[in-house]
C-alpha cells in the first residue's frame, strides 16, 4: 500500500510577547495547501478534499497550490524552505518523499531534518498491472520473468 501523507513543516503557533509565550488562536492567516500532484488528477481531488475539511474545521481560509514536476520534489522542496508556522501544509506521495531520499546523490530536502509527518489522510492501492497478453498472471511469475530478461527490460511508473 502506497500512503499519500500530509507533510508539514515544524509548525510553531506561538507568539511571544515580553518574553512569555502567549497563545494565538489559529488560524490567524490564510493556510497554503501545496499539492505535488496536476490539478484535475485524481490525487488533486483528495488534496481539495482535505482543504475543504480543513477550512471547515478551522474557520480560516484555505487556498490549494499545485505545485507539480520533479516527481513531488518542486512541492516538497517549497514547503521544506516556507516559513515554519504551520501555514504551509503538503499533501504528497509518501513514496515520492522516500524516492527522492534514495535516489539522488545530493537529495533536494533532507525529510527527516526538513519536514514533520503529521497525519496519513488516505491509503491508495499500488497497482503492478501488465497487458492482459503477457504470460504473467501472478507477481511471482512477473518477478521471474524480469530477472531472465536482466536488463533488456522496459517499464513505466508514476511518482505524482
Amino acid at each position: 500500500m502506497c500512503s499519500l501523507v500530509v507533510s508539514m513543516a515544524v509548525a510553531s503557533t506561538a507568539m511571544t510577547t515580553s518574553g512569555s509565550a502567549i497563545a494565538q488562536p489559529y488560524p490567524t492567516q490564510v493556510i497554503h495547501i501545496i499539492g505535488s500532484f496536476p490539478a484535475g488528477s485524481g490525487a488533486d481531488v483528495i488534496v481539495r478534499y482535505f482543504a475543504e475539511k480543513l477550512r471547515v474545521l478551522s474557520g480560516g481560509v484555505t487556498v490549494v497550490e499545485n505545485k507539480v514536476g520533479a516527481s513531488g520534489n518542486i512541492a516538497t522542496q517549497y514547503v521544506a524552505k516556507s516559513k515554519p508556522d504551520g501555514y504551509t501544509i503538503l499533501i504528497g506521495a509518501g513514496s515520492g518523499v522516500a524516492a527522492a531520499t534514495h535516489l539522488y546523490r545530493k537529495p533536494p530536502v533532507d525529510a527527516l531534518r526538513d519536514l514533520q509527518v503529521v497525519g496519513t489522510i488516505n491509503k491508495l492501492a499500488f497497482m503492478i498491472v501488465v497487458p492482459s497478453q503477457s504470460p504473467y498472471r501472478s507477481l511471482g511469475e512477473l518477478t521471474e520473468g524480469l530477472r531472465k530478461k536482466g536488463d533488456n527490460v522496459s517499464y513505466a511508473q508514476s511518482n505524482t
